[in-house]
């Protein structure tokens, strides 16, 4: 257990995974079972593991029943993390197991941590740090009524008065993610009303999405206990801005970043555009897979509403230095410190996404980049929409899918994709993907938002 507690103090475990919707479901051990938690762990069917869709509809694969079948939500007690010292109640993140023993093949955090491994056998260490955005709002008697919906701060953007319309909660977010070992890099009001952005610390992979996992977790409960309600959900309001979960992604080969543009002395010789060769390759990678692999970085039929231009939610496939609305916004650091700080941000993912699988398409792409020896193009300086189609196309600039059901056939016919996953954990994340897909991909958005705002 690295996180601040012991097991001494915890009367209940709380052992969690992301499903395929990309919500969290959840079982509690009591004390006198938490020696058995990383053993035997939790039951979990087939339906709660990775077949329910975000309404709960059930789902079928031809490898797998929805209803016929078992398998172990296994503890990783090493993350585990005390939610409430009061209540003695704590959550620890759970691989999925069959009952064979064998890690399951739709177990999303184990596909991770396989793509890091591969990472590290090419002597590629890669670091992540993730941005969570969401929607406080002020609670009301009838929640499900939109009509009742009142964001908890008026704006105006990113100002100090929006802060402080909601710093009780925001102090005991920070308080309680701080007690819970996530560690808080920066928090402020986003652009939006009610908007709040933590910024989490970088780590490595499989700890940065527990860390967003479990912050979510936290951030719920301490909202609750403020009297506010906070939604994680792409498009809370539409009309309104949007939430994304920006991840950013930095790796080092041979102790040395291979994003950083100042090359030290006796370093292999820069790639394009001042930076190492690794770095080049893993944006040309990134950028190559992104169509095929968006559906995987959201999901959700609302991700494609928030995917729209000037929304800083990068719905254009380039990238550039500091360039918000570039699907890869190059982060080259302070003067002086760009081989520490140096690193790339991935922005169409959200909070609607399976986060373990959209890391792990991102850094797979990157790896593939690297495999394949690509070469990114040209950095784009200027917001891509205010580019002429002549210009887009000679920059080499397209666009992302426009609506679920085309991510999910861009997706569904990658052999790359179904190379990194498996036909197994692919298949069961289209089917959930797809119903959502048919049940809503023609309702209104406002329709959609309402009924997934505090899904996730």
């Amino acid at each position: 257990m690295d996180r601040p507690g012991g097991f001494d103090d915890i009367r209940a475990l709380l052992v969690s995974h992301i499903d395929n919707a990309g919500i969290s479901r959840g079982k509690v051990l009591p004390h006198r079972r938490l020696l058995s938690a990383s053993t035997h762990g939790v039951t979990i069917s087939n339906s709660a593991g990775f077949l329910f869709s975000v309404d709960d509809h059930l789902n079928a694969t031809a490898a797998l029943d929805p209803v016929v079948g078992d398998l172990r939500g296994i503890a990783d007690l090493s993350s585990t993390a005390m939610l409430d010292a009061e209540s003695g109640l704590a959550w620890a993140p759970a691989d999925l197991y069959a009952l064979d023993g064998m890690v399951h093949p739709t177990c999303t955090r184990s596909a991770l941590r396989r793509v890091v491994d591969d990472a590290l056998a090419e002597r590629l260490e890669f670091t992540v740090g993730i941005e969570l955005e969401c929607t406080v709002f002020r609670d009301a008697p009838h929640v499900s009524d939109p009509a009742s919906l009142e964001p908890a701060t008026s704006g105006p953007a990113y100002s100090t008065r929006a802060l402080l319309e909601v710093e009780a909660f925001a102090m005991a977010a920070l308080d309680a993610l701080e007690s819970a070992g996530v560690t808080v890099e920066q928090m402020h009001p986003e652009f939006g009303a009610g908007q709040l952005e933590f910024a989490f610390a970088p780590r490595d992979p499989v700890r940065a999405v527990d860390d967003f996992a479990l912050a979510r977790i936290v951030l719920i409960r301490v909202a609750r206990a403020h009297g506010v309600r906070v939604s994680f959900a792409p498009v809370p309001i539409v009309g309104g801005s949007t939430n994304g979960c920006h991840v950013h992604v930095s790796a080092v080969r041979d102790g040395r970043n291979v994003f950083a543009e100042a090359e030290p002395s006796g370093a292999e010789p820069s790639g394009q555009h001042g930076l190492a060769h690794d770095g080049d390759r893993m944006i040309a990678g990134i950028l190559n897979r992104l169509d095929e692999g968006v559906a995987l970085l959201g999901g959700s039929v609302l991700s494609f509403t928030r995917l729209r231009p000037h929304a800083w939610a990068g719905s254009d496939i380039c990238w550039g230095p500091a360039n918000r609305e570039a699907a890869i916004r190059f982060v080259g650091g302070q003067a002086g410190h760009g081989t520490e700080q140096a690193n790339i941000e991935v922005k169409p993912v959200d909070g609607a996404a399976n986060p373990y699988l959209a890391v792990a398409a991102i850094l797979a792409a990157a790896l593939d980049g690297v495999a394949r020896d690509l070469t990114s193009p040209e950095p784009v300086h200027v917001d891509p929409s205010t580019l002429t189609d002549e210009q887009r196309e000679a920059a080499g600039i397209r666009s992302l899918p426009t609506d679920l059901g085309s991510a999910l056939h861009r997706l569904e016919s990658s052999g790359f994709y179904r190379g990194v996953f498996g036909d197994v954990l692919l298949d069961a994340y289209l089917a959930t993907r797809r119903h959502e897909w048919e049940a809503y991909g023609e309702m209104p958005p406002e329709a959609v938002a309402d009924i997934v705002r505090w899904r996730y």
